[in-house]
């Protein structure tokens, strides 16, 4: 018995060990900043993730979630920074940008400007990842929170790993300068969000066209398209 508990234990830790160096290894194949999502997951255990949790009274997804690229984007009906009930479906008619992110993952920290702003909360940002308008700009020549494109942050996960409350989502937002009035919004992720593949999804990206409809998915551990090279040059083109 002590030698298979040994054997297990050896097994383990030899797997943690090769982690960093797989990451490196991924990390080094290209010279675009990339989100480290291992990291980012690591911090959201996959036995609170999987469990729905209590459900809201009220619907807050009106359609199939998680979206899919090609079809309608599912309605959101969320609250907002500010408290206030937010209905994504209001916006159609304008480009939309919507990242999905979680206190604990240090991507989405950088993303939201851990770089200008410091980290929120006991958290640490991701060295070298710049901040989501930084790229917007950089890449599709777009400032996100314009009359014509809206940026949604869903912010799907709290500091204890469960869907977040309303004052992480208010000071999350102050703490990196999200202005509402600047239709840059931050959404409140519900308990009835959460499961397997909503935690795959982060950190990540969609692009909503003016029709409503999921145009581009770069979405977390195998995003269907590059962030770099697929969504924010569509960006571009599709806010002309």
């Amino acid at each position: 018995m002590v030698r298979l508990i040994k054997s297990v234990l050896t097994i383990v830790v030899g797997t943690i060990l090769l982690i960093p160096i797989a990451l490196a290894a991924l990390k080094a194949t290209g010279n675009l900043p990339r989100p480290l999502v291992d990291r980012a997951i690591n911090q959201l255990p996959i036995d609170l993730t999987s469990a729905v949790g209590l459900r809201s009274a009220d619907p807050v997804v009106l359609g199939d979630w998680p979206p899919v690229r090609g079809n309608e984007f599912p309605d959101l009906v969320l609250t907002d920074q500010t408290g206030q009930t937010v209905q994504l479906s209001d916006f159609a008619g304008k480009v939309i940008l919507v990242e999905y992110a979680a206190i604990p993952c240090e991507g989405c920290q950088a993303f939201s400007g851990g770089k200008q702003h410091g980290a929120f909360g006991s958290f640490r940002v991701q060295p070298g990842l710049e901040s989501i308008e930084h790229y917007a700009q950089e890449y599709a020549g777009v400032t996100l929170g314009s009359e014509d494109v809206v940026f949604v942050q869903v912010l799907l996960y709290g500091k204890s790993v469960s869907a977040p409350t309303q004052a992480e989502v208010a000071d999350w937002a102050e703490h990196f300068q999200l202005d509402r009035d600047a239709n840059q919004i931050v959404l409140r992720g519900d308990p009835s969000m959460l499961s397997q593949k909503t935690y795959e999804m982060i950190p990540g990206f969609h692009l909503i066209d003016r029709d409503f409809v999921l145009r581009s998915d770069s979405c977390g551990h195998h995003p269907q398209d590059d962030l770099y090279k697929d969504l924010l040059p569509m960006l571009r083109t599709l806010a002309r």
